[in-house]
């Protein structure tokens, strides 16, 4: 992932795609430097969700993409994700507490408790959050999203 962008942005830090010139991704030095990204996350949930979207990310490389351009901004992909959840559960008439969010990171509390997989799990809107973000760079042939 980190040949095809210039590095991921994961809650104001970045991990820039010179780390994959300093280090192999075998290597411990590149797994102690992804955690130490991930590790200034203070939310346990929110980190979870990252780590997620970043999996999401990955499965891109194995998509014929040259290059996904700059900066990939980790967090806001989540907070896309979110925002799809809660647009979904509002169209199922969902208010009051069904809608609350955390205070420290704007995440819904049932996006967190949600399953990964499965058709309302947090993989799903991920899925399609990265979709929409990197809409421009997704080869326009080949591939349907429903």
């Amino acid at each position: 992932l980190l040949f095809q962008c210039h590095g991921l942005s994961i809650d104001g830090y970045v991990l820039p795609s010179s780390t994959t010139r300093e280090m192999t991704a075998c290597e411990i030095k590149f797994a102690v430097h992804v955690e130490s990204v991930l590790n200034h996350v203070p939310q346990p949930e929110y980190r979870q969700l990252l780590v997620e979207a970043i999996l999401v990310l990955t499965f891109l490389s194995d998509i014929e993409v040259n290059s996904i351009g700059g900066i990939i901004h980790v967090d806001r992909i989540v907070h896309m994700a979110n925002d799809l959840f809660l647009q979904e559960l509002k169209s199922f008439g969902a208010t009051g507490r069904l809608l609350e969010k955390d205070v420290a990171t704007g995440i819904c509390h049932f996006f967190y408790d949600s399953a990964p997989s499965g058709a309302y799990g947090t993989m799903t809107y991920l899925t399609k959050a990265i979709i929409i973000y990197l809409h421009d760079f997704l080869p326009s042939t080949g591939c349907a999203m429903q």
